[in-house]
């Protein structure tokens, strides 16, 4: 310890004073009369005055006298410049005094070679570093990138983020304030960036699927985004191998977004490229945005239906010719007639399927008037229902007729395929004196079961003009999960309109019912215009699944089919022996290739509730393709599909800055933020922020080992000086 007397100072306040006052002058005087005791003796007397330096020391050292000592930092402050290098920052938007407009990334390069920043340099190491996320350009994470710039820099004493302030990955920004406090770090922030929406029309989201059968329609759903600030007009246009095949004018409304579909009918099986392109309009910022592309397998399957009924009413004839007229449909019927043996010929079958293999062997399934009970459908034939629908991916159909025999199904397991709750307490149905008519709802106004384009209507308004109907089954309400697509046009139950047309998802299969018998009137006075392509419809939707991927005893569906990347691929595999039974004792192993040339492989997991059902995922990493090879250990099946994994366009161009969050965090961190146009105003307080900070370090002499070994040293003195003249 540095024990001169430069720098030290005490704590004499008036209270203090008078005490070490009095305890002197008591001291003193003592002393004094000692001496006087002892007549005066010279030894005494220097005995005397050692004790008075003593207690003067002790006094002293009782105003705590302290030194500060002003410690100069080994290292030189640290500061992290962030520049943000996502997709957003590539927008054209940076206005300079030169009337030059660069993208925001090429302005926040700039500026870090500018003379102000390097000035920066002076006091500080200065780190510059770009981020965006973990899965690259497409998508920003400030939290992340903040909290591992902590951890990466010991001796940080501000963070500089340049910025649209677009995070949209990860924790919110602010939750990055306790680890900034912590640390005494200051964020500061320079926001990239327009601060109202650029003009653009955007194509902002496509989905088609990667597979049809053919005779199946392509519906490609899409959403366009318009940031006008007036309507705009345009035209989307559907290109396969760059020849166009469809056209759809579209009117947007003043920043809003619109979402619909076009759908298209392949010609013939094979491949094509195919191109959803939204013209142009004057004034758009962007045009990079218009176009999207994927890729379509058209193949010709035979789907094979089970049609199921009690007595050949009108619905089912009309139903079984018109899929008998299907070329890529191949039928089977099964009556179960009162009081008779079951029909007989070739397109009959005997008996209800015996086992899973025979009803596997069929991807659709129609159940008209017909219920659980003797001489129909039994318990165990519903369980072979519901293992075909839900394990097997198959489809099923539910056509209900004026006996009322679909109540029994709740007492089965087909039960919990039904899409929809029945009135129990009216099961004949519910029948009028004049015609009442499919409604359609919002979504059957888009979904494509009700889009018949290819017979003729450019929209959905001839639902209206339809034959109606005078009786449907009464339901109650449709079942969670269910979408309903079509209502009552007269008739509401308790719970609003009554559903009549109502579709389903199961796990790996689809589920449709509809209220009434009555579907084959559509084909009054214009044959089957209707009637044969909606139902052709129904049983491609349904029977797809089953044929994505598929080969002689083994099939893969995945889900979803076009997975975005960052998306978890679900793997349902289904393997059958050669003789068309449920491999159960197979091991079912996946190959995965992505796009980059990375290949993982796992073993898919047997489904404990169903006979030759595997299960699996995989992570969609990066976007291109994905492919998918599994194999079998019995027969030794293979099986090869590929999924184009599409990128990410969570990161848009010509978004506004979003200021208000890093905003935030600069505030509570002791930083500033600015816009661009003003980015000098907070160089004053970021240079304070990365200063050198002087640091010091408080010598107090009442707590100095030595200094208090120096006194107990000279009151041993003292008291052996005592003794030896014998005052004590």
């Amino acid at each position: 310890m540095d024990l001169s007397w430069q720098n030290w100072g005490i704590h004499l306040g008036l209270a203090n004073g008078i005490l070490v006052i009095s305890i002197l002058t008591l001291t003193i005087f003592f002393s004094w009369k000692t001496w006087i005791r002892s007549k005066r003796k010279m030894s005494c007397g220097l005995l005397e005055t050692f004790r008075l330096l003593i207690l003067c020391l002790f006094c002293l050292t009782l105003l705590d006298p302290e030194k500060t000592e002003i410690l100069k930092s080994e290292s030189k402050p640290q500061l992290a410049v962030l520049i943000d290098q996502s997709k957003s920052m590539d927008t054209v938007d940076m206005f300079e005094i030169n009337s030059t407009i660069k993208t925001r990334i090429e302005w926040a390069e700039a500026l870090i070679q500018s003379p102000n920043f390097k000035e920066l340099e002076k006091n500080a190491s200065v780190y510059i570093q770009l981020f965006s996320s973990h899965y690259g350009d497409t998508r920003t994470d400030i939290h992340d990138c903040i909290s591992s710039t902590i951890d990466k820099f010991p001796n940080l004493h501000g963070i500089l983020l340049l910025t649209d302030g677009d995070s949209n990955l990860g924790l919110p920004v602010i939750r990055g304030a306790p680890k900034l406090s912590e640390r005494n770090i200051s964020l500061f922030s320079i926001f990239t960036g327009s601060q109202q929406t650029l003009p653009d029309l955007d194509l902002e989201h496509i989905w088609a699927p990667a597979f049809t059968l053919k005779e199946e329609k392509v519906v490609v759903n899409w959403r366009v985004q318009n940031t006008f600030k007036t309507p705009q007009s345009s035209t989307l246009s559907l290109y396969a191998n760059n020849d166009l095949v469809e056209s759809s004018a579209i009117r947007l409304s003043p920043s809003s977004s619109q979402s619909g579909n076009i759908s298209w009918l392949p010609p013939k099986t094979g491949k094509y490229k195919m191109t959803l392109k939204l013209n142009p309009t004057s004034g758009e910022n962007f045009q990079n945005n218009n176009t999207r592309e994927f890729d379509l397998r058209v193949e010709e399957k035979i789907i094979q239906v089970l049609l199921i009924d009690s007595t050949p009413r009108w619905e089912y004839r009309f139903l079984k010719n018109a899929l008998q007229r299907d070329p890529g449909v191949e039928v089977k019927s099964l009556l179960f007639r009162p009081n008779l043996a079951p029909a007989q010929g070739n397109e009959y079958l005997n008996q209800f399927p015996r086992n899973l293999k025979e009803m596997t062997s069929f991807d659709v399934v129609f159940l008209g008037d017909i219920g659980i009970g003797p001489k129909e459908i039994t318990q165990k034939n519903a369980d072979l229902l519901q293992e075909l629908v839900k394990n097997h991916a198959g489809g099923i159909v539910f056509i209900p007729g004026r006996k009322g025999k679909q109540l029994s199904f709740d007492e089965s397991s087909i039960g919990d395929l039904l899409p929809v709750y029945f009135d129990k307490q009216k099961p004949v149905g519910l029948g009028t004196i004049n015609p009442a008519n499919l409604e359609l709802t919002d979504r059957g106004m888009q979904h494509w079961l009700t889009n018949l384009k290819s017979a003729g209507e450019s929209d959905r308004k001839f639902w209206g003009n339809l034959p109606g109907f005078f009786w449907s089954a009464i339901v109650r309400k449709s079942k969670p999960g269910s979408e309903v697509l079509a209502t009552h046009s007269n008739y509401s139950s308790d719970w609003g309109k009554m559903p009549l047309l109502v579709v389903r998802h199961h796990q790996a299969g689809k589920a449709l019912f509809l209220g009434t018998d009555s579907a084959w009137r559509w084909r009054r006075g214009v044959e089957d215009k209707y009637h044969y392509r909606f139902w052709s419809q129904v049983v491609r939707w349904m029977a797809r699944g089953r044929n994505q991927a598929s080969n002689e005893g083994i099939r893969l569906i995945t889900h979803p089919e076009k997975p975005s990347i960052g998306d978890q691929v679900l793997l349902h595999c289904i393997a059958m022996d050669q003789a068309g039974f449920p491999l159960e004792s197979s091991h079912i192993n996946a190959k995965i290739i992505h796009q980059g040339g990375v290949s993982e492989t796992l073993q898919l997991t047997p489904v404990q509730e169903g006979k030759g059902i595997y299960t699996g995922s995989v992570l969609a990493r990066e976007p291109g393709n994905l492919t998918i090879t599994v194999s079998e250990s019995v027969d030794q099946k293979k099986l090869t599909t590929t999924l184009a994994v599409s990128s990410d366009t969570t990161e848009k161009q010509g978004r506004p800055v979003i200021s208000q969050p890093l905003s935030a965090l600069s505030e509570v961190t002791g930083g500033s933020s600015e816009f661009y146009e003003n980015w000098q105003r907070l160089l004053p307080k970021l240079k304070t922020a990365i200063s050198p900070k002087q640091s010091f370090k408080i010598h107090r002499l009442r707590t100095n080992l030595l200094w208090g070994g120096f006194l107990f040293v000279l009151l041993v003195i003292y008291w052996t000086g005592r003794k030896l003249l014998g005052l004590v």
